[in-house]
């Protein structure tokens, strides 16, 4: 580098970043999906495939360093050699797998504020044109807008939100509190529940970081581990005393008791589960038609095009696609970059960090009811493994920062 600055000079230091430039394009096109369709995801390959073009050793070294993330892509890959569709699990394991290594490598050549800033120009820029231009159901009248569902539109507007009011406030920051009402509005015109409370989770998560900041480590510690419990037991009463948690659901929101029939696709997904508990059916091989049993779920939910359905759990869907063991390893990748990026929220505390946290925090509130994460071309799947390759990289470089020259 240093020969090419004195070779070229003032050129040199002028010239664009390409790989700046990429990891920009490749974000858009991304988050464009929705919207513009396979041109995009072309578009997204396109570019992130030029990523690591520009310079594939430091690829290759990045691969290798975030192995972890890249394992279950390739366990999903693989799962071509039993599953029910081996083409289909082939297909998708590899561009589940490009889109972990494109996910890598935006978070090595972004800093964190540009990712976090693109992100909030460009999803703000497709939720206003779903307001205004997209669809509307015409049973209920909740806002789909440019994506598969109401909750997708949900989930996608409420990172709007959160983002927007990270950065809200005076100057510049009274755009970003315009764009968190847009989304905000976005997410009650989607009719998302779903979505509004990972956002309110989300919100909180952030709050009790800050509120942990002034506390002594050891203080700290006994908090988080409090909270934990916390959250923890009260999954276990909601579990319990289901029946009265969703009564009050359907006297709050109007929606059926059993969750849009959530626990009609539960008992199915458990049953498949034990069929196939170790390995699962293969990856993405269940929703496709001729499936016996998922052509009667789709007969039974009125879904006529055969498409863009799920078990609505992270856990459970995975489960049946690539059986238990692989999806406690799911668990763990998200448990492991939700506990880093609290620690970075905690050693660097900013709007950035607390973002970075409350996005991974809104992703692991998801899970429960819905499947967020884990399949190709999705930005919350590249939101949740760059926020781990970003935590990762900043704890790494404090703790070297911190040892004794």
């Amino acid at each position: 580098m240093a020969v090419a600055e004195a070779g070229f000079g003032r050129f040199y230091r002028n010239a664009v970043d390409l790989h700046r430039l990429c990891s920009i394009a490749a974000l858009t096109m991304l988050i464009a999906i929705p919207m513009v369709g396979s041109l995009a995801a072309l578009g997204f390959l396109a570019a992130g495939l030029g990523l690591c073009a520009l310079s594939p050793r430091d690829t290759l070294r990045e691969a290798v360093r975030f192995w972890p993330l890249l394992a279950l892509p390739t366990f999903a890959t693989l799962s071509l050699l039993w599953s029910e569709a081996p083409a289909a699990s082939l297909r998708f394991g590899l561009q589940l797998g490009i889109t972990a290594l494109i996910a890598i490598l935006l978070a090595r050549h972004m800093p964190l504020r540009s990712f976090l800033t693109v992100t909030l120009c460009v999803l703000a820029g497709v939720v206003g044109m779903s307001i205004i231009a997209g669809s509307y159901r015409s049973d209920t009248g909740a806002l789909t807008g440019f994506y598969a569902s109401k909750n997708a539109m949900g989930q996608a507007a409420a990172v709007l939100a959160l983002i927007g009011a990270g950065y809200a406030g005076r100057g510049r920051g009274v755009i970003a509190s315009g764009i968190f009402i847009m989304g905000l509005l976005a997410v009650t015109l989607a009719q998302s529940m779903s979505g509004l409370s990972a956002l309110i989770m989300a919100a909180l998560a952030i709050l009790a970081v800050r509120m942990l900041q002034p506390l002594r480590p050891v203080s700290r510690m006994v908090a988080s581990l409090f909270c934990f419990l916390a959250g923890i037991l009260a999954m276990i009463l909601a579990v319990t005393y289901f029946d009265a948690v969703a009564e009050l659901v359907l006297r709050l929101t109007g929606k059926d008791v059993t969750l849009t029939g959530r626990t009609q696709l539960w008992s199915v997904a458990m049953t498949e589960i034990r069929e196939r508990p170790l390995l699962g059916v293969g990856f993405q091989a269940f929703w496709l038609p001729g499936n016996p049993t998922a052509e009667a779920l789709w007969r039974t939910f009125g879904i006529e095009a055969r498409t863009g359905f799920h078990f609505h759990s992270t856990f459970l869907s995975n489960a049946v696609e690539i059986g238990i063991p692989a999806v406690t390893y799911q668990t763990g990748l998200l448990i492991v970059t939700l506990v880093r990026s609290a620690r970075l929220a905690l050693a660097q505390p900013g709007r950035d960090s607390y973002i970075l946290f409350g996005l991974v925090a809104m992703v692991a509130a998801l899970t429960p009811v819905e499947v967020p994460v884990f399949f190709q071309f999705s930005l919350t799947t590249v939101l949740l493994m760059s926020a781990c390759v970003y935590s990762t990289q900043a704890i790494t470089a404090g703790s070297k920062s911190d040892r004794p020259a």
